[in-house]
């Protein structure tokens, strides 16, 4: 199912329901996004069922939350590289509801949804996704935008994308062979001065 995400300008979020400002949020400086307003309409591919240990109640269900800073144990032995270690598990996901991310304003947001957790810290970027300049559309541009989230492409624990191998060039079509391109020999500067030199005495 694609949930479809409507031009982010009446978009208040559901995942996220933003509240009003209050008083607390004004002595802080807190601002709650309400979306880009130039922003065409658009659609994004979910992540949730793509998760191999979702739903975290399986086991979360059984286990008291603990917010400690520890080493993380099996299934969960990851290289945590992201934030370069400002933080740690519990500023995105929720501690008290393993199914949910949670929003910088600590409102849940659903996995699906992961892009508003990334945009909190991101925004410049989560901007440009929204607007089609970073990230990969599943559609062609003639149809309806359907767009990645930024998990399906970035690892949350450890986000920057490694350097690869690229793609090996297209192949020669079948009955025909590669052949190499003719080449002229440019005469150089001096050449090219001499026979003007020459066309200039006759």
């Amino acid at each position: 199912m694609i949930r479809t995400v409507a031009g982010l300008t009446a978009l208040t979020f559901a995942a996220l329901a933003v509240p009003p400002v209050t008083a607390a949020d004004e002595e802080t400086g807190f601002t709650p996004f309400t979306g880009y307003a130039a922003a065409s309409e658009f659609s994004v591919v979910p992540r949730q069922g793509e998760l191999v240990f979702f739903p975290c109640s399986q086991c979360h269900e059984f286990m008291e939350p603990d917010a400690t800073i520890r080493e993380l144990m099996s299934p969960h032995e990851v290289e945590f590289k992201h934030g370069q270690g400002r933080f740690w598990c519990y500023a995105c996901h929720k501690l008290d509801n393993r199914e949910q991310l949670v929003a910088v304003n600590g409102e849940p947001v659903s996995f699906d949804d992961s892009h508003l957790v990334c945009g909190g810290c991101h925004g410049l970027r989560h901007k440009d996704w929204a607007f089609g300049a970073h990230g990969k559309r599943q559609t062609s541009w003639t149809e309806d935008r359907v767009i990645y989230n930024c998990t399906h492409c970035h690892d949350a624990h450890d986000p920057v994308i490694k350097p690869r191998e690229p793609m090996a060039g297209p192949g020669v079509r079948t009955g025909l062979e590669r052949v190499a391109p003719e080449r002229h020999e440019k005469p150089k500067v001096w050449q090219r001065r001499d026979s003007q030199e020459q066309k200039h005495e006759q």
